[in-house]
């Protein structure tokens, strides 16, 4: 019996696919719920006729107005609609959405009957899979999430799992971890990147993968979360960085010049052993240091400034490139670029992939753009999912894009076929 069939609900069955999906693929989902209650109010001063069309406008503004290509909206009821982000990371993508949402739900008068009327909205959010793996489930909890917002003041809220019904256990977390390495079973899939200027795949950002045969699909942050809280960390790093150049040598045995980037953890960054061991997995597998690229992100450097600040020089003298990932969301970005030693910089997707929609958003990336260059830096676009997007960022004159129209995270043996056929 499918979701579907259950729930007597065609929309959850929906849902449902489409988290299974992302669990195989190791994305997160955010859920949006808007309530509209002008709707029902409509409905009684000027009939149900109105209200009707009230409904319809707020849908045609969702649909038109606010979600991304690869979105989704299930209408669960006349007043009640579901935006199923997709994917979404980290999930303050979903909350500038649910802004997103509200500044123009909220402020844009509608016309039922005749008369101006504002959509009176309150959203919820739930999230996939830190609240859950199931799509009723995380459905009934953007409402209640929706129902809290109705006494907040700006009428949003996201749903807060209560600490004492966490249904992550610590340890158990840590001994299947501590499995899995031991195993070698974790995997590293492989975000392509693509220069701009020659629209040739140029390298590819390794992502953790932990698909363990009791807990299933792990979330990339849970893993590290896990592996942070019970000192494996470093460990879990080593994997990762050994994993990556491994794949890296393999990948440039296709196409010479071939890059790959590593994220390193704060911790990490405190560790005096992380530029002997990345040095000796150049040396092991023969890769040139310049192929390696560590992303480090502005909360790196807030746990420890010098610590960071030595570690990224010492990996800078062994010709390991760096980049600084997300940038544009921390509080010290300025900063951080005129300490560290740095090489490229990574424009947070949050920017870039709203950027021909929110006007603001196109002048930041714009503004980024130029600065990384007049530092002497190249520039990553992550987010990109459509082909005017990509068109805009080379016409910006950015130098690399990834994201989902560029293509998604695949294991190294599916990037080494697209590495062959670019050769043809």
């Amino acid at each position: 019996m499918t979701k579907e069939d259950q729930s007597g609900n065609p929309s959850v069955g929906r849902l449902q696919n489409l988290l299974l999906a992302a669990a195989a693929s190791g994305e997160n989902v955010g859920i949006v719920l808007v309530h509209a209650a002008a709707v029902e109010r409509t409905d009684t001063q000027h009939g149900f006729n109105a209200g009707d069309r009230l409904s319809n406008r707020i849908r045609d503004l969702l649909q038109s107005k606010l979600l991304r290509r690869g979105d989704s909206l299930e209408i669960l009821a006349r007043d009640l609609y579901a935006c199923i982000l997709t994917p979404v990371s980290p999930p303050g993508v979903t909350m500038l959405a649910a802004h997103r949402i509200m500044a123009l739900l909220g402020t844009t008068p509608l016309e039922p009957g005749g008369k101006a009327e504002l959509a009176d909205i309150a959203i919820g959010i739930s999230m996939f899979p830190e609240h859950g793996p199931d799509a009723e489930n995380l459905l009934r909890l953007a409402k209640q999430a929706t129902q809290t917002a109705r006494n907040q003041r700006d009428h949003i809220c996201m749903y807060e799992v209560p600490a004492a019904v966490s249904t992550m256990d610590p340890s158990h977390y840590a001994d299947r971890l501590r499995t899995a390495l031991d195993l070698n079973n974790l995997a590293v899939h492989f975000m392509p990147q693509i220069g701009l200027r020659t629209g040739r795949l140029t390298g590819a950002e390794a992502l953790l993968r932990w698909n363990d045969e009791i807990l299933g699909m792990v979330p990339p942050y849970a893993a590290v979360q896990t592996a942070e809280s019970t000192g494996q960390i470093d460990r879990l790093t080593q994997w990762v960085i050994t994993s990556a150049v491994q794949h890296c040598a393999e990948f440039q045995s296709i196409e010479p010049g071939f890059s790959v980037s590593v994220n390193v953890s704060p911790s990490n960054l405190r560790e005096p052993d992380l530029p002997l061991y990345i040095d000796r997995a150049l040396r092991t597998w023969d890769v040139d240091s310049g192929n390696l690229t560590v992303e480090i992100t502005e909360s790196a450097m807030m746990h420890d400034a010098n610590a960071a600040t030595s570690a990224l020089r010492e990996l800078k003298s062994l010709g390991v490139r760096l980049s600084i990932d997300d940038f544009g969301t921390g509080y010290s970005s300025m900063y951080y670029l005129a300490l560290l030693p740095l090489d490229e910089l990574k424009i947070d997707l949050s920017f870039v992939r709203t950027m021909l929609e929110v006007p603001v958003n196109a002048k930041i990336v714009r503004s980024l753009v130029e600065l990384a260059h007049n530092l002497e830096l190249s520039v990553v676009a992550e987010g990109v999912e459509s082909e005017a997007i990509m068109s805009s960022l080379a016409h910006l004159h950015c130098d690399q894009a990834q994201g989902y129209h560029v293509g998604k995270a695949v294991p190294a043996e599916d990037l080494a076929m697209r590495l062959r056929k670019q050769k043809t």
